[in-house]
């Protein structure tokens, strides 16, 4: 029987996608519910920022750990566990009476909920290896879907207003999801290759993922595309556009929802158009569009809604990160996948953490030397940091074109 048949195989993937949704939803919620978190708290701005960094540190230490640690361990208890630190993080944090347990809080959430992507990736080339790229592609969509119905949600309505009530309930929900993992999920490896991995020493998969051309291929594509992806939203946010643009807060949610729209129907054409086609020719033209995308917006100012549209069509560009791990799953052996996929992703979120950095201090820079409170300057200023992310998607695109495709498998 192969993996993608065996039983139980879609209810273990339904499993991990419903922890996957959930830990992108906590981070939407800390975001929306940030004011009644520094208010309950008394909390200042910077240390509202660095509960929010640290957070980001936990998740990708914790990311890159567990991720490097799934070949070799139970993948049930990697995200069973996770779940419910997760959900101990979450009372911990609806608990709290200062900076010092917020602190402790955000960490224990972070951790929990770092397995979650790498965890799901990890899942899907066991159980459905034939179908990976369609399977990941449509795991990211659902999970966009969610989020941007709640960002939305949360910017049009009042109820999400208590940070206690409304994290106590997550962390109900976290612990339910770990009984969830632990019943659902299949812990051991499924099939010859699956039995390979676990057996294959740390060093020798490290060694196999990093000796691959195709790694480093997709490591570019993937981090430059997905980290794009990370420094966009974060720094072109909601506050951002209010002080800078004039957009009302109802105007700015919508604009940052269309990328997560955008990214869901990227996600589900890149999936389908690589089931049939292979991922290479894809690949190249969601890069392209994506750079295409960037030089405009970066060179024309446009009326709003005509922005809007094209962030939508940013978002769906931006989807073919996906593709990326496809590469992996394509080109390297069962043993080292899981190793690289680690490494992959947790180069996306330090080079969109480096993005937001250099473009925070272009913008800063750039301020100085314009007229600022004018739409020209602001313009002006808004096409410093665009440049860097011009740069980023160029670069994502170029590798595009040194994948390969697979190899034929006898039997796939």
């Amino acid at each position: 029987m192969s993996a993608s048949k065996a039983p139980g195989a879609y209810a273990g993937w339904a499993a991990a996608e419903l922890f996957f949704t959930i830990g992108v939803a906590v981070a939407i919620l800390f975001a929306v519910l940030s004011g009644s978190i520094a208010k309950e708290l008394g909390l200042s701005q910077a240390q509202l920022g660095q509960l929010s960094g640290l957070y980001t540190l936990a998740y990708s230490a914790g990311q890159l750990i567990l991720g490097l640690a799934l070949s070799s361990k139970n993948v049930k208890l990697i995200l069973g566990v996770g779940s419910a630190v997760g959900g101990a993080g979450c009372f911990l944090l609806s608990t709290s009476s200062g900076y010092s347990s917020a602190l402790l809080a955000q960490i224990l959430l972070g951790l929990g909920v770092s397995g979650t992507f790498v965890g799901l990736i990890f899942l899907i080339g066991r159980d459905f290896p034939a179908n990976f790229s369609f399977m990941s592609s449509l795991s990211q969509s659902i999970t966009n879907i969610a989020g941007a119905g709640l960002s939305i949600l949360a910017s049009l309505t009042p109820w999400l207003s208590n940070f206690r009530l409304t994290f106590r309930v997550v962390a109900i929900v976290l612990i339910g999801v770990a009984v969830v993992q632990f019943l659902l999920v299949r812990g051991s490896p499924a099939g010859a290759h699956a039995e390979e991995a676990a057996h294959t020493p740390f060093g020798e998969a490290l060694k196999m993922a990093v000796a691959n051309f195709q790694f480093w291929a997709a490591l570019v594509f993937y981090a430059g595309l997905f980290g794009t992806m990370l420094a966009f939203a974060n720094l072109w946010n909601i506050q951002f556009q209010i002080n800078n643009f004039g957009n009302t807060p109802q105007e700015s949610a919508m604009m940052n929802a269309m990328i997560a729209i955008g990214i869901t129907v990227g996600s589900i054409i890149a999936g389908a158009w690589s089931k049939k086609a292979g991922f290479v020719l894809p690949a190249r033209a969601f890069g392209i569009l994506t750079v295409i995308v960037f030089v405009v917006m970066a060179l024309l100012p446009l009326p709003r809604w005509d922005a809007t549209t094209l962030i939508l069509v940013m978002g769906f560009g931006l989807a073919g990160s996906i593709l990326g791990l496809s590469v992996l799953h394509a080109h390297l052996p069962a043993a080292a996948t899981a190793v690289a996929t680690s490494l992959v992703v947790t180069a996306a979120f330090v080079h969109g953490a480096i993005l937001q950095t250099v473009i925070g201090s272009s913008l800063a820079s750039a301020s100085k030397e314009v007229v600022s409170g004018v739409p020209e300057g602001m313009f002006k200023i808004y096409q410093h940091g665009m440049v860097w992310l011009i740069g980023s998607v160029v670069l994502a695109s170029l590798a595009s074109f040194f994948f390969k495709a697979p190899p034929q498998k006898s039997g796939a």
